[in-house]
């Protein structure tokens, strides 16, 4: 039961990431027409953190499906 709960938890983790991801490029969409040289550099700090968060995401998501995976083959 505790194995499943961290499950849950990882797959809650990773809903609510996607959500900041998704918020975070609406933000970016939206000011990309803000002036400013402090503007530009805090989108393309931005703009990295971004696709750093969507990679780890992804390997988070891919542990996620071996643990699934892993846990459908102990109630077999």
């Amino acid at each position: 039961m505790a194995e499943e709960m961290t499950v849950a938890n990882k797959e809650r983790l990773v809903s609510d990431l996607r959500v900041v991801i998704s918020d975070t490029e609406e933000l970016l969409r939206a000011t990309a027409g803000a002036a400013g040289e402090k503007a530009g550099e805090l989108r393309e700090r931005i703009a990295i953190r971004l696709r750093d968060a969507k990679e780890r995401l992804s390997d988070l998501e891919a542990a996620l499906v071996g643990e699934v995976g892993d846990l459908e083959v102990r109630v077999e």
